[in-house]
């Protein structure tokens, strides 16, 4: 497992956060990249669990009509 922050850049400049210096593990937005992973899984995974009309809803609101976290080639890029 890393200990590296998911949000940290090649150049160890925070990609979330406008800060000057990471705080590292003291950060409340701190995770590591496998954390972030199971995050974004368990997101998906409620996601796909709305009904049709909803999840239409918010891929048309915020997806520009893709629904990236179905896995049956509707745009689901993991």
């Amino acid at each position: 497992m890393s200990n590296r922050c998911f949000a940290l850049s090649e150049n160890n400049h925070c990609r979330i956060l406008t800060v000057v210096k990471c705080p590292g593990s003291t950060c409340s937005f701190y995770k590591t990249p496998e954390q972030a992973e199971e995050s974004r899984r368990k997101a998906n995974a409620r996601l796909a669990s709305l009904d049709k009309a909803y999840q239409k809803h918010i891929a048309d609101t915020y997806y520009c009509g893709k629904m990236p976290w179905l896995k049956d080639g509707d745009g689901y890029d993991s």
